[in-house]
């Protein structure tokens, strides 16, 4: 069995599993979750989810908190549960901080970061009395202090900060060299100066995230240890223990073929370490520790399942056309910041355990040669009318698409929860396309 066809019995089973040669969710066949709601749609499993959760938390240990990083599936039903679960929100915009609200994230488990804060970004935050408004710039702690005086509050605020050295091994690299993101190491202790017994912004943590999709552990573990650093320098200026310290994550997601699976266990072990070092630092008494992750909670949790339309054949290499593609999950094409364009895994979710038979194209709807789900999957026999599903969905789909490329439908989002299943997000209609648009009059 090829790595990647391992890969997805793998997957398959944190989700549900595959039942007569049929992926299904919870107890529901694929089929009946199609027949629902129409193809193209993404499935959720909600339990996955959860499972993930709790094998982060009981790794890390009872003085970190784990915070979902929003803006990886921002879907509504899914956040709800993750709420439910415990968890803590990092949001980057006025909409994950309404939408987290409404998903029952307490505001006290929230914490607002990213660059660009409008105005009413930040009056909202401070309305509301979230954990932090995480600042990136002395400029936008001079804003958040302006408001919070015509809202005759205080508002706590995390220092961002850009460390020193950037991280190697991270495929999105957020931190180290002039960046948009934070304030510079060399200049914190200088804003903390400057800040400190503000009667108008509470100075009350550090919040260090350098870079995304990391796999080696000793690279993260040299970030936690930095960002300890970090906290005592903040600590000293302010004369009092630390209130948070958000270490970041940027856990590793192995989406493509023999890629190496994070070691949560061995980080967590030198992670634990990290902070038994610290155990009687004063500086750290009752600091509020945070590992903040995104897709690695929820990406296994979702497949993104679509009809086989057309089977075709050009010049002898074989084509299976699929009614979505790019526009719909943008990420799984490659389209998304990727420099090397590798499949996510793919299957015939109606046919799993059919004997591979040849190799094929898999590409969707869209009139671009970009809309291409991989040129060369093993696949067994595939007729019009199977069903495709793409794994790895869960993070990075639906709302990091182009949805009105092309003009297609929206696709449906379903979310499976303790033996039932859930419509979070109905499909759109072709009838919808001009929906909410503006044209000219005469």
């Amino acid at each position: 069995m090829s790595s990647q066809r391992a890969k997805i019995k793998r997957l398959a089973g944190l989700v549900g599993g595959i039942v007569d040669s049929q992926l299904v969710f919870g107890s529901v066949p694929v089929t009946e979750l199609a027949n629902q709601v129409s193809t193209p749609f993404y499935v959720y499993s909600g339990d996955a989810v959860v499972s993930q959760i709790r094998r982060v938390r009981d790794a890390l240990g009872l003085k970190t908190e784990i915070f979902y990083s929003v803006k990886a599936n921002p879907s509504l039903g899914l956040c709800q549960i993750i709420a439910q679960e415990g968890a803590g929100a990092e949001v980057a915009s006025i909409g994950e901080l309404l939408l987290a609200r409404r998903a029952g994230f307490d505001p006290e488990k929230i914490i607002f970061a990213g660059p660009g804060k409008t105005d009413e970004e930040i009056r909202l935050a401070a309305r509301m009395g979230i954990r932090a408004v995480n600042a990136e710039s002395t400029g936008e702690i001079e804003r958040i202090s302006k408001i919070a005086g015509e809202l005759d509050t205080v508002v706590r605020v995390g220092l961002r900060v850009n460390p020193a050295k950037s991280l190697k091994g991270a495929q999105m690299r957020m931190g180290g060299g002039s960046q948009q993101f934070g304030i510079d190491e060399e200049q914190v202790s200088r804003v903390v100066d400057q800040f400190v017994g503000h009667p108008r912004v509470k100075i009350t943590g550090a919040h260090v995230y350098t870079g995304t999709q990391m796999f080696d552990v000793d690279t993260i573990l040299n970030n936690c240890r930095n960002s300890l650093c970090i906290g005592e320098v903040v600590a000293d200026g302010l004369e009092q223990p630390l209130g948070m310290l958000n270490f970041g994550g940027g856990f590793g997601v192995p989406y493509f073929e023999n890629s190496p699976a994070f070691n949560l266990d061995a980080f967590a072990k030198g992670y634990r370490a990290l902070l038994a070092e610290r155990e009687d630092d004063t500086r750290f008494s009752g600091t509020q520790f945070i590992i903040e992750l995104g897709r690695y909670l929820v990406s296994e949790a979702g497949v993104y399942v679509t009809r086989v339309v057309d089977v075709k054949r050009s010049r002898g290499k074989k084509f299976i056309v699929t009614d979505g593609g790019m526009n719909h999950h943008i990420t799984a094409t490659g389209n998304f910041g990727q420099v090397f364009r590798k499949p996510f895994p793919v299957a015939v979710v109606n046919s799993v355990d059919a004997p591979v038979t040849e190799s094929a194209a898999v590409v969707g709807p869209c009139c671009t040669p970009l809309d291409s789900w991989g040129q060369n999957i093993d696949l067994p026999d595939v007729a019009v009318g199977n069903l495709i599903g793409v794994f790895y969905s869960g993070a990075y789909g639906y709302s990091a698409s182009s949805l009105a490329f092309l003009s297609h439908p929206s696709p449906a989002e379903v979310l499976t929860w303790r033996d039932k299943v859930y419509t979070i997000r109905r499909p759109g209609r072709p009838d919808q396309v001009l929906e909410g648009q503006i044209g000219i009059e005469g």
